[in-house]
């Protein structure tokens, strides 16, 4: 006898587009110290760092909805106290996974 045929529901998960991955999934992300990051601090040249991402968010700077100085004020510095307050860690994924450039060491 032929094998009973897979259930509807499965069938169509199976042909489901995979859920889409963090930007750094996969990738082997440069490390950083946070004196690498101290070097970055100004509107050409800005990085931060979130739990343990390193992210140049020079790019993304003019489209910050809460403005450069946002960002600005935790220029070259751990942003995440402040970061986790206002946002979940999925939006810069979402808006800009181009950001993370590396991880604390």
């Amino acid at each position: 006898p032929a094998p009973p045929a897979a259930a509807p529901a499965a069938a169509a998960a199976a042909d489901a587009p995979a859920a889409a991955a963090p930007a750094t999934a996969g990738k082997a992300l440069k490390k950083y110290t946070m004196a690498d990051v101290a070097k970055h601090t100004s509107e050409e040249d800005v990085w931060v760092v979130v739990g343990k991402q390193v992210l140049d968010v020079t790019k993304f700077l003019p489209d910050h909805p809460g403005g450069k100085r946002a960002i600005m004020l935790y220029a070259g510095k751990d942003a995440t106290e402040e970061f986790d307050m206002m946002h979940k860690r999925e939006v810069i994924d979402k808006y800009a996974p181009e950001s993370v450039i590396g991880e604390i060491a």
